[in-house]
């Protein structure tokens, strides 16, 4: 009996991390390793939440992250890929730099245990990433200048001459810029860009100032963004304009990780239901259906339109477009 635990313990240990088929194979394997270092796109405090949840349960694990915006952190992957410097054992960013590094060969295939139950449109078809939660991009505005009722209620409106210097845009969300290029067309783009509103990059930045009236309404906004300043008391809302664009924020293993096992713990562990209770807590929407999300009983009464993985191809030549429109 006591060779048989022995060996047992043995095979687990010895398992390499493209053989790891259970949990516990995974478990055995991290505490061997005990570290794991985090690449992401999200919001600072977010990944604190991530980092005490995952720490509760796996408290063997000693963890890191580095955060930056998206294509920075495309940018630094890439660099150390090249340099064969490779520091990040978990990549989590938008599904469409996800994309671009799947591309590029900065990512190793894996299929996570708890994505099976996952709808196909959350993960890569051949196996290189996961989608864990979703944002909607929506229209905020100022509730002291703007009544609801008399708010614009599709995209069209916004071309309205009442709103000639009062539509504020981020000039860095390219998920929302490409699909309503698509949906609508250059032509009203360019119309768009025309109302001449105010221009910068940083979606918090903008609220600040859509909250201190600065302007009147705010394009391509973050619906939990919207009611953070809400709940304190910020003259802000939102209103869906449809479709909704909405992109996915995935999970992927880079190509050689240093921490393999605990690499693939932790995207197992945030496509759980306690970690999808993690983003849910902090405002985002979890793509688990067992989860009850505020925001995401709020965009599935607005029909929706999903990002296309495809705009990865042409994000150099689309931030161009939105450089040379929106200065």
């Amino acid at each position: 009996m006591r060779s048989a635990i022995v060996l047992c313990l043995t095979l687990i240990l010895f398992t390499s991390p493209s053989q790891a088929q259970t949990l516990d194979q995974l478990i055995a394997g991290a505490k061997n390793e005990g570290k794991l270092v985090i690449y992401a796109s999200a919001a600072a405090q977010q990944l604190q939440m991530y980092m005490a949840a995952f720490g509760k349960r796996y408290p063997f694990i000693k963890t890191e992250y580095f955060r930056t915006d998206k294509q920075k952190l495309v940018t630094r992957v890439l660099l150390e890929e090249q340099a064969k410097q490779r520091l990040a054992d978990v990549v989590h960013t938008s599904v469409i730099e996800t994309h671009i590094l799947k591309k590029r060969g900065a990512l190793s295939r894996y299929l996570p245990m708890e994505a099976a139950s996952y709808p196909s449109q959350y993960k890569d078809p051949d196996g290189y990433w996961t989608s864990v939660y979703a944002s909607g991009t929506l229209m905020g505005f100022n509730t002291r200048q703007v009544k609801r009722a008399e708010a614009p209620k599709t995209y069209d409106d916004l071309l309205n001459p009442r709103w000639k210097n009062a539509i504020a845009v981020d000039n860095t969300k390219i998920e929302w810029f490409y699909m309503l290029l698509k949906l609508k067309g250059r032509g009203f783009m360019e119309k768009l860009a025309a109302q001449n509103g105010p221009v910068m990059a940083g979606n918090t930045n903008l609220l600040n100032l859509l909250a201190a009236g600065e302007f009147a309404i705010m394009a391509g906004v973050y619906e939990y963004s919207v009611d953070n300043l809400k709940n304190k008391g910020a003259p802000v809302d939102w209103i869906g304009l449809e479709p909704v664009i909405v992109y996915t924020v995935a999970a992927s293993l880079p190509s050689q990780p240093a921490h393999p096992f605990a690499a693939k713990l932790f995207i197992e562990w945030l496509l759980t239901k306690e970690g999808q209770e993690v983003i849910n807590q902090y405002g985002r929407v979890p793509i688990r259906d067992d989860i009850d999300s505020k925001y995401g009983r709020l965009l599935k009464q607005h029909k929706l339109l999903m990002t296309d993985v495809d705009l990865s191809q042409r994000e150099v030549e689309v931030n161009e477009m939105i450089r040379k429109l929106f200065r």
